[in-house]
């Protein structure tokens, strides 16, 4: 018994640390941002388009429904993005895709991936942006950037501010009949209390 209490009075006080921590860090205006995420990636999932009112097109569009665990330096959170893209007709260069021995072409553009982080604390981070899919045509390895920004948060993220960058390190098709994969990378960048 003094050990499951020794453990929860020990979290407990990780817990406050950790708190304070992030507290004083913020104190001092940027924060560098360093996350890694895991989690799965469900595709082409029709969606009825809307206006800028949130009013109902007739038309429908796909996007992917990212659920994932991330942790670092700004704790540990539960992770669910939304991602719209579109192809790209006509496949070729782009600045951000790299360059090693043999080229990357431009794919696809992510028009919006939009991503909530849910913290144990339940504060919540919010953010959205774009990027490009790239594959590597000489053996169809893939590359995926966004770049976007902060939109705020409750708790202890209320009103950030700031800019942020996806990587993946790995993506794996669990069953290409589902359209369903493993995935995992980081989110790097930078974060700020507004006022």
């Amino acid at each position: 018994m003094k050990t499951r209490a020794s453990k929860t009075l020990a979290l407990g006080a990780s817990l406050i640390m950790a708190t304070l921590a992030m507290n004083s860090a913020f104190a001092g205006g940027d924060r560098k941002v360093y996350m890694r995420f895991a989690g799965d990636f469900i595709q082409n999932i029709e969606q009825m388009d809307v206006d800028v009112m949130g009013r109902a097109l007739d038309t429908t569009s796909t996007v992917g429904l990212i659920r994932s665990k991330a942790k670092g330096n700004l704790g540990r959170a539960d992770l669910t993005a939304v991602t719209k893209s579109t192809p790209v007709v006509d496949p070729g260069p782009d600045p951000r895709c790299p360059v090693p021995d043999f080229p990357f072409v431009k794919v696809a553009d992510i028009t919006d991936n939009s991503l909530v982080f849910t913290f144990v604390n339940l504060s919540l981070l919010y953010g959205d942006g774009d990027g490009v899919v790239c594959i590597n045509i000489a053996n169809g390895d893939r590359f995926v950037a966004i770049d976007g920004n902060w939109l705020g948060g409750t708790g202890r993220f209320r009103n950030a501010t700031g800019k942020f960058s996806i990587r993946f390190d790995e993506a794996v098709v669990v069953n290409p009949a589902t359209q369903f994969e493993a995935e995992s990378g980081t989110i790097t960048g930078t974060l700020s209390r507004g006022k």
